[in-house]
């Protein structure tokens, strides 16, 4: 996309163009009264999100181009997204071993504080947290917020992406602030797939939360005697034949 006028005047044509640009990007004076270095500066503000358009439709000729413009592979727009943030987000394996191939940054946060393992997370493709995860990238929540996070995803159903946080090695047994499991919340919504899919994964079947309460003494509470046949000790053979 560079354009270089080294030796030329800038035509008016070229430079009212750029001039608009600068107005859209309410870039305003930026302290000179150089054309081309005014001109740089709005491509240097245009390349996050020509960078990030390129990712989400897998340009890869297009991400080239910019590369080959010197700009930062790990370059963020307005929100501190990067390139590998978007292509994460939206589960593409190849761009995502692409740009790391270039050199992108695996623990790059953007406003928001999340990380490209973050959003390939919420992907739901194992694929690309595999590849963040070899690339060195981690996740930085304390237990109780993991915790929550499970929760939520146990509350709604969304299996894909509990696994997915398996992947980095969260387990199916972090608790949120109440003590309660991932277990505690599929019994007490009433979802038995939800709970044999946590017992397979591991839940442990007597973690109490800060009641003291087993995921069976919701299931008898609430009289879902379907979920207690489910939780008894006889059930146990689910999650051995998972283990073994």
């Amino acid at each position: 996309m560079g354009v270089c006028f080294s030796r030329k005047k800038v035509p008016d044509k070229v430079y009212r163009y750029w001039s608009a640009i600068a107005s859209s990007l309410r870039l305003g004076w930026i302290g000179t009264d150089n054309i081309k270095t005014e001109m740089k500066t709005c491509q240097l503000a245009l390349f996050p999100n020509l960078l990030n358009s390129s990712a989400v439709e897998e340009d890869y000729l297009g991400l080239e181009e910019h590369f080959r413009e010197g700009v930062d592979v790990s370059c963020g727009d307005e929100r501190r997204r990067t390139p590998l943030h978007v292509a994460a987000g939206e589960g593409y394996a190849g761009t995502v071993h692409f740009l790391l191939q270039q050199g992108a940054d695996v623990n790059a946060f953007d406003c928001d504080g999340q990380n490209p393992l973050r959003d390939a997370i919420c992907s739901k493709s194992l694929e690309v947290v595999e590849m963040l995860i070899s690339a060195g990238a981690r996740l930085e929540k304390s237990p109780e917020e993991f915790g929550a996070e499970m929760c939520y995803l146990a509350c709604l159903g969304e299996k894909e992406e509990m696994e997915a946080w398996k992947k980095t090695g969260v387990s199916f047994n972090v608790s949120d602030a109440h003590g309660r499991t991932p277990l505690h919340v599929a019994v007490s919504t009433n979802q038995p797939e939800m709970v044999k899919f946590c017992i397979s994964n591991g839940s442990d079947l007597e973690q109490r939360d800060k009641r003291n309460n087993r995921p069976v003494d919701d299931a008898q509470r609430l009289g879902l005697q379907h979920l207690v046949e489910l939780l008894s000790p006889q059930a146990l053979w689910l999650k051995q034949a998972t283990e073994q």
